[in-house]
């Protein structure tokens, strides 16, 4: 974690004659570390921000000038103040919104139809009047199916079938505009304050592309923390928000499903380990098993032959 006073010129450099009060550490970060910040300016007010130094310059720019875009929209998405490129890592200071991950909503169909209508919105926006060349397109290919395993996952038996289907399937011909996708939009990315959505964070990974990547991706994670219930309540309210062709929607589920076997790989232990601490000891190997399991065989049995 980078040392908070080497942070002190970054922080002036944003808010010029401010004193730092307090400082911590934030986990759940990958692609960055993070800090958080409480600061006071010079009139007595304080603010809290986070520095996310990031390893990779490109991301941090990238993530910098979106969330400067999305200021004017009506995402739920941190304000960009500063981007630093002058050291060994790049540094990208941003609003501190209050909010904490949550996997054990209250309200579990509230909790996904709130996702859901963000997602949406996200999909949703105009960027025609906004340079977004920094960001890459999706040329509507699998990338998973590139990504061979030296030796099938014995967790999850349908990777070879999944891989079968998806290489005698045409890949998907562009049937909607495209859209802003998030990238990584699961649960852990966002934030919640008294079961309301407060953020979305981590946008590191956006790019260019048919909404339905994002869709399936998102659904694949929710499918193993949450359950094929809530699953099918996030789907459903997505669905009624955007008007969009879902025929191709199983491919990309294939696409995400094999994404997830993995990242799980044969970890299924540390995955459920993660979430103890989030207060889901019902998360176990075998919950995570079935329930992929179950999205996978929904997926495969919708797939056109």
């Amino acid at each position: 974690m980078p040392d908070a006073k080497a942070l002190l010129p970054l922080i002036q450099k944003a808010f010029p004659h401010s004193q730092l009060l307090r400082s911590w550490p934030l986990s759940g970060g990958i692609s960055a570390t993070m800090v958080a910040l409480e600061l006071q300016h010079a009139d007595g007010q304080t603010k809290k921000v986070i520095v996310r130094s990031h390893a990779h310059a490109g991301l941090a720019e990238k993530e910098y000038r979106l969330l400067q875009i999305l200021q004017a929209q009506e995402i739920k998405a941190p304000a960009p103040y500063l981007l630093d490129q002058s050291g060994t890592t790049a540094s990208l200071v941003i609003d501190y919104i209050e909010g904490e991950m949550c996997f054990t909503p209250a309200d579990l169909d509230s909790h996904m139809r709130q996702m859901a209508n963000q997602l949406a919105l996200i999909h949703s926006l105009d960027l025609s009047p906004q340079d977004v060349s920094f960001l890459a397109q999706n040329n509507g290919k699998c990338v998973e199916c590139s990504r061979e395993r030296p030796f099938p996952n014995p967790n999850f038996p349908q990777e070879t079938q999944i891989r079968a289907r998806l290489a005698k399937a045409d890949p998907p011909k562009p049937q909607h505009k495209s859209a802003l996708l998030h990238g990584d939009f699961w649960p852990g990315n966002s934030l919640w304050q008294d079961g309301r959505l407060t953020a979305v964070i981590d946008w590191e990974d956006a790019q260019l592309g048919d909404p339905l990547i994002d869709l399936a991706q998102s659904r694949s994670e929710i499918a193993w923390i949450f359950g094929p219930e809530a699953l099918e309540s996030f789907s459903h309210c997505y669905q009624q928000r955007m008007p969009l062709d879902y025929t191709t929607l199983p491919y990309w589920d294939l696409c995400a499903a094999l994404r997830q076997i993995r990242l799980v790989g044969d970890d299924l232990a540390g995955f459920a380990d993660y979430f103890v601490g989030y207060g889901r000891t019902d998360i176990t190997p075998q919950t995570i098993r079935q329930n992929l399991n179950i999205f996978i065989n929904n997926a495969l049995a919708r797939l056109s032959p």
